[in-house]
């Protein structure tokens, strides 16, 4: 099979669906509030975006290659890696943000700040220097600058920033996984 001619968006989306799924499943089942429904989506969207990669990267010849945030890769065994590990540590702090024990609350804040770093220093660094990438929004609205600055702030940094506080405000009260 030539995997150049896989429908990679259907593979992301089935994978995807899945963790979805799993996740939603964890929400209605346990006690979490809303924060932590919202740090659990933030990284559970950064798993759905790299659902795919950790495939794709190693049988498809056709792959451009990889980036999230700090990371980039051309192809191969090593981007697969990096892919696979950012998947399974969004996985991981989508999970974790839904329980409410201190070990979970922990790998919370651990993932949260792997994420606010990754994501966060390439968006600052481009505020920084006054480039702003622009979203076409249809064929006659663009939106950039501040505007495009605030939503990918809203999207990216922002869920992990709460994440890493609201993760290290809950550890200090919560109780251990022994306990609950």
């Amino acid at each position: 099979m030539d995997f150049s001619q896989v429908n990679w968006l259907y593979v992301a989306g089935g994978v995807s669906a899945v963790a979805l799924l799993a996740w939603l499943i964890g929400l209605f089942r346990g006690r979490t509030g809303f924060i932590g429904a919202v740090v659990g989506f933030a990284h559970l969207f950064a798993a759905c975006l790299n659902s795919a990669a950790p495939f794709r990267s190693l049988v498809d010849p056709g792959y451009v290659g990889y980036g999230f945030g700090l990371l980039h890769g051309d192809k191969g065994l090593t981007v697969s890696a990096m892919a696979t590990a950012v998947f399974v540590t969004a996985l991981v702090g989508a999970f974790s943000a839904l329980r409410g024990s201190r070990e979970a609350t922990l790998l919370t804040a651990v993932t949260s700040t792997l994420f606010l770093v990754v994501l966060g220093w390439p968006w600052l660094q481009d505020i920084l220097q006054g480039k702003h990438m622009s979203l076409q929004l249809g064929e006659f609205y663009t939106l950039s600058g501040p505007a495009w600055a605030g939503v990918q702030f809203a999207l990216m940094v922002l869920p992990f920033a709460i994440g890493v506080v609201w993760s290290v405000m809950r550890m200090r009260t919560a109780p251990t996984a022994a306990t609950q």
